[in-house]
């Protein structure tokens, strides 16, 4: 396995313990890092949501599932820099 896989596993068995396999709206625009619920249902409207989100009949809002939500985040980790000495700020 891969360092993105293992991240991938430790990610969604964290989340998927937390919250289960699916995840609600509620969650999901705060694990996604939306700034509120109102930016969620924006991107919801514009189309942007980062990964698939549905709807389940009887159920209102959306969902997404905990893996989707995994890979997302360890792909975005893998993809980011470290910073360089001497650039680091606590501002």
């Amino acid at each position: 396995m891969t360092y993105l896989d293992n991240l991938i596993v430790e990610l969604e068995k964290e989340l998927t313990d937390r919250y289960g396999l699916m995840l609600p709206s509620r969650v999901l625009w705060k694990v996604l890092g939306y700034s509120s619920p109102d930016a969620w249902r924006q991107s919801i409207r514009r189309g942007t949501i980062p990964i698939p989100i549905f709807q389940l009949p009887g159920r209102s809002g959306y969902f997404g599932l905990s893996r989707d939500v995994a890979t997302l985040m360890a792909k975005a980790r893998l993809k980011a820099e470290q910073p360089k000495q001497g650039n680091i700020s606590c501002e």
